[in-house]
């Protein structure tokens, strides 16, 4: 393991109250780690799911976010907005926002002097270190992140303009990294649309396991700032739209110009982005109150696109079980959620003592006991299981 230091340990979002009762909202926590590939130091921000800190058995996807500073905060405010509530969109994970010391060396996958509107620039002289950046990430920021936090094997890889370049560089040249990745309105104008031509390449070679990519672009249009009309982005989402390899699921959502621009649109793209990289996990309603077994059917196909078991969070499916326990009576219906809670997350005392209350219910004091044993064993401090299981015992 590379050699790690924290520098700042707490960023703080604001303050609510004043007085003796004035609290911090923590939205995440700031490192610095001292990279040897890149011989420089490294900030990144951590943000945890709400849930993180309430269990020690549940493994969480992660997002690597570029331009850290500059979307940390909204961007993480989104997955928990999306991954919460009583029907989320996506599951809930982990954010790790990626500051870069020079935005051009990192993100750019070749050296280039010709900018924007075709002129030479002296500032893009450093150009060309995205490969670098992207063995940092790889080799030791990742194995960073899943030793000091409960990881699973998901990942995926988010970049805005000039950082899209990188996130397409990553699925071009080490795809095995990320599973699914969100560009957003990137720079494909760069050194002569150099990016269409690797993507031709890595389209007739690509032969690993799925994938995901996600585009967004914006209409361009003449202006005094921006006289060419044309949208490399575009041009760039039609031919990977035309050539996209098989085991690559791709879809881009283009915007109205009058609706939105590219400095205005990062935030709605990051929410389509991730809706349809995790399409598919938002509940029915229906479903869940007339044929709670079409649950199981839903999660178990999300879970084998994916790559990893996807389960709607512990407290949704208590909240049904104890919906048709007591709200609408339904005994089995409460023993399936239940139950399929304690398939979900077997390290769980709650679910456990859930379902041995649903059978004290039902009249059968047997299973009961033998449930509520389980959830003792799993937390022998709680005297409340304790106490029902003596109860039911005598």
């Amino acid at each position: 393991m590379r050699k790690l230091s924290i520098l700042i340990i707490l960023s703080i979002f604001s303050n609510l109250s004043y007085g003796q009762n004035e609290k911090d909202i923590i939205i995440g926590k700031r490192f610095t780690i001292k990279s040897e590939i890149l011989n420089s130091d490294r900030e990144i921000s951590v943000y945890l799911p709400n849930s993180y800190y309430d269990n020690n058995y549940i493994n969480y996807p992660v997002l690597y976010l570029l331009d850290g500073r500059k979307f940390f905060n909204s961007f993480s405010g989104v997955i928990t907005q999306l991954s919460s509530d009583a029907s989320p969109q996506i599951p809930e994970m982990i954010v790790i926002g990626i500051t870069s010391q020079n935005r051009v060396k990192d993100s750019s996958p070749t050296n280039s002097l010709i900018g924007y509107t075709k002129e030479k620039e002296k500032g893009l002289e450093v150009s060309g270190g995205a490969d670098d950046f992207l063995e940092f990430i790889q080799k030791e920021l990742i194995p960073f992140v899943e030793k000091n936090y409960r990881t699973n094997s998901y990942r995926t890889f988010v970049g805005y303009s000039f950082t899209g370049l990188p996130v397409l560089q990553a699925l071009f040249s080490i795809p095995e990294t990320f599973n699914s990745y969100l560009v957003i309105d990137f720079s494909a104008w760069w050194d002569n649309e150099i990016m269409i031509q690797r993507f031709k390449k890595f389209s007739k070679e690509y032969k690993e396991s799925k994938r995901d990519i996600f585009f967004t672009t914006v209409d361009r249009v003449s202006n005094n700032v921006y006289p060419e009309a044309y949208n490399a982005g575009w041009n760039f989402i039609q031919e990977f739209e035309q050539n996209t390899p098989s085991n690559i699921t791709f879809d881009y959502k283009k915007y109205k110009y009058k609706e939105e621009n590219h400095h205005s649109m990062p935030l709605i793209s990051f929410i389509d982005g991730m809706k349809y990289i995790f399409r598919g996990h938002m509940i029915n309603y229906d479903e869940m109150y007339t044929n709670p077994k079409l649950i199981k059917t839903k999660f178990s196909k999300l879970s084998q696109r994916l790559g990893y078991n996807v389960y709607l969070p512990e407290g949704i499916i208590n909240y049904y079980g104890y919906l048709f326990l007591y709200t609408r009576p339904d005994i089995e219906k409460a023993i399936f959620y239940f139950n399929y809670n304690t398939k979900n997350y077997p390290l769980s005392s709650n679910t456990w003592s859930s379902l041995a209350e649903a059978y004290k219910v039902k009249g059968n004091k047997m299973k009961a006991i033998k449930f509520y044993n389980i959830a003792l064993e799993l937390n022998p401090m709680n005297t409340e299981i304790r106490k029902k299981s003596e109860e039911l015992k005598n």
